[in-house]
């Protein structure tokens, strides 16, 4: 069993015990009714000294005695009596075994149930620790496909599998020390034909773990190409390439199909062969235990033989169970594997330390000393910065595409980890501060808003769940929502739709905007929040970002250079260097890139 496996089951081994117990005590009145098949052939054949079903009254093993004082004790009362009162001890006998066995399963059930929820929330609380360094290297689908097919996969093929082979050892213990006890030599002769049978199963599942891996991989690619396709929905309408996105899905549909095929094929084959030799190894029982009566041979007698029989075909389907789960822990190993190495994965530290050189007023001011950052291996994107931002000030980002201006302010935000030089707070190096204290202590407003599928109010309290009605209100008022929101069908409690589909593209940015105010940061940084707003929603969310800078310290990355004019200093950034600083006026004068900016966007200086 996967150790991932047992480390999720341990919480649960005192449900596992009572599911075990539940299971002996199942198989026990299993083995009780077959073992009664002896006194029922007694009555409905007497025994007779001349013939073969002659039963010993004295001597023999402890189960024949038992059995001979059942039939004793009931045949004083004549034939027909006794064998309605046997039917009444096989009826109690059949409902005392199902009375278990449905216990056990629920039982197993609820462990199941537990588990899975464990995983389920082991697996999201990890997607939500990892860097975005980690999402920017793997697809979305795939981390999907591990939330949807890869857990639903782990329940059926693993635990649903860890199950049964419990139950299928379980029985198959008993049924085979109850054989022994009944025929020591009988029942050598079983195990010896036994090995063939795990040969033949393990010859067959051998190949079903790699394929279970591709076939988990492929399942993710699939759910990753979906996604994918549904986000562009509207460029491949626009594009009219429904005809190429749905080849392009078929053809990788039809690989994962002929795969699991064969997969499922080879999963499917254990269970008919194992079925096919136990039925093999029965009809060797029958000659060989027939030649054992036939002969006389002490211990085994005809009635005895028959529910030796009985019992050895009740072990036949623990057996196929136990084949069945093997394959299925084989083929389920894959998903593990892909959960394992997943948890594996480096996450980032939230932990808020006491941190002793954190002074009790924060200055907020803010320094880059050195700061280099790559993505891969001798591809800089931000090289040798040096830049400091005083407390209170507001210090603009402006440059081309690609010069590193975001790269810089999700450093920041340790969204990403520098690769070399410093980046100090109040003269603290920002790896030092924890990762709850930094991002609780600075505030963003993005390119791309992220609103959730809630309420306004839910949206504008996110990260807040303890802030009042009042505090909600004042922060749409700063942030110039409050009158927007309140034409809304419920005001405050009306859902907004995925991503805020029902709201413009401005009133999307003021609620992120009224969401930081509520959040009342020391530092802010505001990432080209207006690039995509028409003149009228710049000029609403411009007065909202006057009210969110005012007495912060602020970072302010913008292509409109009309929203920075006014900032106290304006970096250029080029190529991952700082090429120019200034204020407007100042880089204006000197004619530079800046000013090659302003005039490209027809911005004269007054």
């Amino acid at each position: 069993m996967p150790s991932f496996t047992v480390r999720h089951l341990k919480p649960y081994a005192g449900r596992l015990a009572v599911y075990g117990v539940c299971v002996v005590l199942s198989v026990a009145f299993t083995m009780a009714t077959a073992l009664s098949v002896a006194d029922f052939l007694k009555i409905l054949f007497p025994p007779d000294t001349g013939s073969a079903m002659t039963v010993s009254t004295g001597g023999g093993s402890l189960l024949a005695q038992g059995l001979q004082a059942l039939y004793d004790s009931l045949i004083v009362y004549g034939p027909m009596r006794a064998l309605v009162a046997f039917s009444f001890i096989v009826f109690g006998l059949y409902a005392m075994k199902n009375i278990f066995s449905y216990l056990a399963a629920v039982l197993m059930a609820s462990v199941r149930c537990r588990v899975v929820r464990d995983v389920r929330n082991e697996l999201f609380d990890k997607a939500m620790h990892l860097p975005l360094t980690y999402y920017s290297s793997h697809r979305k689908g795939d981390m999907l496909a591990r939330f949807g097919g890869d857990i639903t996969e782990y329940e059926e093929s693993t635990l649903n599998s860890v199950q049964q082979l419990a139950t299928a050892v379980v029985s198959m213990v008993l049924y085979i020390a109850m054989l022994f006890y009944i025929s020591t030599r009988l029942t050598l002769f079983v195990l010896v034909m036994l090995p063939l049978i795990v040969f033949v199963i393990a010859g067959i599942t051998r190949r079903l773990r790699r394929n279970s891996l591709e076939l988990q991989e492929r399942n993710a690619f699939l759910t990753s190409l979906m996604e994918e396709t549904i986000m562009g929905l509207k460029i491949i309408k626009s594009y009219t390439a429904i005809g190429f996105s749905n080849s392009r899905f078929q053809l990788s549909d039809r690989g994962y199909a002929r795969l699991r095929t064969r997969v499922l094929r080879r999963v499917d084959l254990s269970s008919p062969v194992s079925d096919f030799l136990g039925n093999a190894i029965v009809i060797g029982i029958l000659l060989f235990g027939s030649a054992m009566v036939m002969r006389g041979e002490t211990g085994l007698t005809a009635d005895l033989f028959v529910s030796y029989i009985m019992m050895f075909v009740l072990m036949i389907p623990p057996a196929k169970e136990l084949t069945t789960a093997i394959s299925h822990i084989k083929k389920g190993r894959a998903c593990v594997d892909r959960m394992e190495e997943f948890m594996k994965e480096n996450t980032e530290t939230l932990d808020c330390l006491d941190n002793p050189e954190c002074p009790e007023s924060p200055e907020n001011a803010i320094e880059l000393k050195d700061l280099c950052f790559h993505y891969q291996e001798g591809q800089e994107v931000l090289k040798h910065i040096d830049l400091t931002i005083e407390r209170g000030k507001t210090v603009a980002l402006v440059g081309s595409s690609g010069s590193g201006k975001s790269t810089l302010a999700d450093l920041l935000m340790r969204f990403h980890d520098r690769t070399g030089g410093d980046i100090l707070i109040d003269g603290i190096p920002i790896q030092d501060i924890p990762l709850r204290e930094l991002r609780r202590r600075v505030g963003i407003v993005s390119q791309e808003t992220v609103l959730f599928n809630d309420t306004i109010r839910g949206n504008i309290a996110f990260g807040s769940p303890d802030a009042t009605d009042a505090e909600i209100e004042q922060a749409a008022r700063s942030a110039g929502a409050h009158d927007f929101i309140m034409q809304q069908p419920e005001g405050y409690n009306t859902n907004i739709g995925d991503g805020g589909s029902l709201l413009s593209g401005g009133q999307r940015q003021r609620l992120s905007i009224a969401r930081t105010l509520l959040r009342n940061p020391d530092i802010v940084i505001f990432d080209e929040a207006t690039s995509a707003l028409d003149t009228e929603s710049e000029r609403l969310v411009q007065q909202s970002l006057e009210t969110l800078l005012n007495g912060r310290t602020a970072l302010v990355i913008a292509h409109r250079l009309s929203t920075i004019r006014n900032a106290d200093n304006i970096v250029v950034l080029e190529q991952g260097r700082i090429v120019e600083q200034g204020t407007h006026d100042d880089l204006m004068r000197r004619g530079g890139r800046y000013c090659q900016l302003v005039q490209l966007q027809s911005i004269t200086a007054e």
